[in-house]
């Protein structure tokens, strides 16, 4: 493995967002192709983008830093599954509004399967590789970086027809959540499962109340901007989690003894 991602951050976590943004745009054709050659169920040829978009992330952080210094085998604290609830009383709030959109069993486990590979895809890309790529430069400075390079990824809607002022949107709406992701990672000592299953509890909420799509968009101007706000509380959440003096150690960095 290297560690280049810690000596030149932001051309690492740049090129490895451009890098998953191109599989991701390359998937959908395949994907859709995939589905139809093989008259798989409705809605397979995104869990098959979404399955090379894991491949992607997977290879990336074996490269960059391994999986230990990633997180995937630090202890779960009890605190770490606690910081991660508060960003789900949003989505949780529209679903109870919206109501439920999916309602076919096979869709409804399609969906489960689909929201935690994007939940790992994405978390183990930007919170196990490229926060831990910024963390030496200080724990609030790698959650804000790489929470926007996460946010700026979200332009790839722009791609599937969502308009330019929409888009720059939700890439507000992006890194304030993934600030507010990066908070509870950092604060709960580094072990990122909490925050992919979090990550996936939130997008699985919000598609039991949009249906499938490969971005399900708000149905209703009061509900995007209620989302908006919501976003923008999780941004504040992650700001403050971030500024207490007490709680869980904070993440060290890759390489680093957390014991020392």
């Amino acid at each position: 493995m290297f560690t280049t991602h810690q000596r030149y951050p932001w051309i690492v976590t740049i090129a490895s967002a451009l890098l998953f943004l191109a599989v991701a745009l390359l998937g959908t054709p395949v994907g859709n192709w995939i589905e139809t050659s093989a008259g798989l169920p409705v809605n397979s040829g995104i869990l098959i983008q979404q399955l090379l978009l894991v491949i992607v992330s997977a290879v990336l952080v074996s490269l960059f830093g391994g999986w230990r210094a990633a997180g995937f085998f630090k202890p779960i604290r009890w605190n770490a599954l606690l910081y991660t609830l508060p960003p789900l009383v949003g989505p949780v709030f529209l679903l109870c509004v919206s109501g439920f959109a999916a309602s076919n069993p096979l869709q409804i486990g399609m969906l489960v399967i689909f929201t935690l590979m994007i939940g790992f895809a994405e978390e183990a890309l930007c919170r196990g590789m490229m926060l831990q790529a910024f963390l030496p430069r200080g724990a609030m400075q790698a959650a804000l970086f790489s929470s926007l390079v996460f946010g700026s990824m979200h332009l790839i809607q722009v791609f599937y027809g969502m308009p330019i002022s929409t888009a720059l949107l939700y890439v507000v709406y992006a890194s304030l959540l993934g600030f507010g992701f990066a908070a509870p990672f950092i604060r709960g000592g580094g072990a990122i499962w909490p925050v992919i299953i979090a990550h996936g509890l939130f997008d699985l909420l919000g598609k039991l109340g949009h249906g499938w799509g490969a971005q399900a968009q708000p149905t209703a101007s009061f509900e995007a901007v209620v989302r908006l706000a919501l976003a923008v509380l999780v941004g504040i959440y992650g700001f403050w989690l971030l500024k207490r003096k007490s709680g869980a150690p904070a993440a060290v960095p890759a390489g680093a003894d957390a014991g020392a």
